[in-house]
């Protein structure tokens, strides 16, 4: 999901700043409603591999451990690029029923927003997060709505066979004048986590940017 942040750094040079309040399903988030994340394994060993059109590939890894991030307890993963060797880390949580994890907006690892990916119960739901451009336009506003597409898909790709698969839709928008980011689609499993994840960005033309990760194989501690 780290690659949704480019599309808003282009669009923060040319929208105007919002005053729009952040009203989504990620925002007023209670410390104490956190629980443990149970959509994916978090126990040290399980890990899941995942590869991109692009021939690249990168491993997901469980560490066992958890940490606090904008006040909320999250577990903490760790990403691994196997070209670069590059590591980032990833954050997942769960809050009443609200599926987390943390996207970053500048790309340094400092200004994360909650992001709501799966609501349990919900058919549609919004995340709102604010971007600071550190020019003379101020904060931008970036608004992620949300909807369950399918549910109970079985999923076949690279030789293997998922079932009960989720299917969620996203488009993003930022900005006074809600200008179209682009969409984000996630496929995951009970147990398993998530399967793929397809985003197509278009920021005004000038950034334009398609991917698929692929869950090639995967290990569950057990």
């Amino acid at each position: 999901m780290k690659q949704v942040i480019l599309a808003v750094l282009v669009l923060s040079i040319f929208s105007a700043s919002s005053c729009k309040k952040l009203e989504g399903d990620n925002q007023n988030l209670v410390a104490t409603n956190q629980s443990v994340f149970d959509l994916m394994s978090t126990k040290q060993g399980s890990w899941w591999m995942y590869g991109n059109r692009n021939d690249t590939v990168f491993i997901r890894y469980a560490t066992g451990k958890d940490t606090t991030k904008l006040g909320l307890k999250y577990s903490f993963y760790t990403r691994r690029d196997t070209i670069t060797t590059t590591t980032s880390p990833e954050f997942f949580g769960k809050n009443e029923g609200k599926y987390l994890t943390l996207v970053d907006l500048d790309g340094n690892e400092t200004n994360y927003i909650n992001y709501v990916f799966w609501y349990d119960g919900k058919t549609s739901w919004t995340n709102d997060g604010e971007y600071n451009s550190g020019t003379i336009l101020g904060k931008v506003i970036v608004t992620i709505s949300s909807s369950i597409v399918q549910t109970g898909l079985t999923i076949t790709q690279n030789g293997k066979t998922y079932t009960n698969v989720y299917h969620v839709h996203s488009t993003l928008k930022a900005g006074a004048l809600n200008i179209d980011l682009g969409t984000l689609d996630i496929w995951f499993a009970k147990n398993i986590g998530i399967i793929r994840e397809e985003a197509d960005l278009n920021a005004l033309g000038l950034y334009k940017n398609k991917y698929t990760d692929s869950l090639i194989n995967y290990y569950i501690k057990p």
